[in-house]
Parts: structure tokens; C-alpha cells; sequence
């Protein structure tokens, strides 16, 4: 990527950032943590259930690390997520060799047909991920 186009990104990304399009959240709180880990993920199976017909708008994550007692929040609007994959994984550019590089564009199709709800769970001893579409 040439190095205008890199600050054009970093450019935009500091825009929707201020914005409030671009959400990136930190809580330092242990018992707090785990608690709204546990309310986003009831809301999300609610979500899930419902199945309406509106499309989703955001990619929302929250990630819960029990040992740092860490909540990690991270919301970004859909369009943003497709417009990262296209940009991160185009076929001209040719001088990288990615393995997951199908993965990638098949997880980015499957964003654009998804319905709103419950995307992925991971719940190890280690951390606790949420994410989901809304």
C-alpha cells in the first residue's frame, strides 16, 4: 500500500473515531466485568432469537480477560469491517502470500448475508469473547 493511501486511512480511521462511528472501549473493573459479559451475551440470544428482517449496521465485540479483570469493548459500523477485508485481502496485490486469505473473504460474505445476532462465543479459562452483529 503506498504511503498516501496509509495516511488517507489513518486519516479516516482518527475521523470516525472521533465521530463516535469507531467505539473502542477499556474497563478496568474485575467483578463488573464478567457481569456485563453475561447481560450483553442474554441480549445477544435475545437478539438472535427475534431473526426480524432488518439487516445489521455494527460488528460489536466484547472481550473479557479474567486474569487482568479486563472488558474490552469494540464496535464498528458493517460497512467499516467489509471495506477492512476488501482493503486487507485484494487480489492485485501479489507480493504477500496469506494462508487465510479464503478465510478471510469467505467470513467477509458471510457478514454481508448474516442476520442480526450472535456471530461467535469463545469461552476458555483464559478469556471470554463475545461477538455478534446488531
Amino acid at each position: 500500500m503506498p504511503v498516501r493511501s496509509k495516511i488517507l486511512s489513518v486519516i479516516i480511521l482518527i475521523l470516525l473515531a472521533l465521530s463516535s462511528c469507531l467505539v473502542v472501549a477499556v474497563e478496568k473493573d474485575s467483578g463488573r466485568g464478567e457481569a456485563a459479559l453475561t447481560r450483553a451475551r442474554e441480549r445477544v440470544l435475545r437478539l438472535t432469537a427475534n431473526c426480524s428482517s432488518s439487516r445489521p449496521h455494527r460488528l460489536k465485540m466484547l472481550v473479557y480477560d479474567p486474569e487482568e479483570g479486563q472488558l474490552v469493548r469494540i464496535s464498528l459500523p458493517l460497512w467499516l469491517v467489509k471495506k477492512g477485508f476488501q482493503e486487507a485481502f485484494d487480489p492485485r496485490d501479489s507480493d504477500r502470500d496469506l494462508d487465510f486469505e479464503f478465510e478471510a473473504r469467505a467470513f467477509r460474505q458471510a457478514l454481508a448475508e448474516m442476520p442480526r445476532g450472535l456471530v461467535a462465543e469463545v469461552w476458555t479459562d483464559r478469556e471470554k469473547v463475545l461477538l455478534w452483529l446488531e
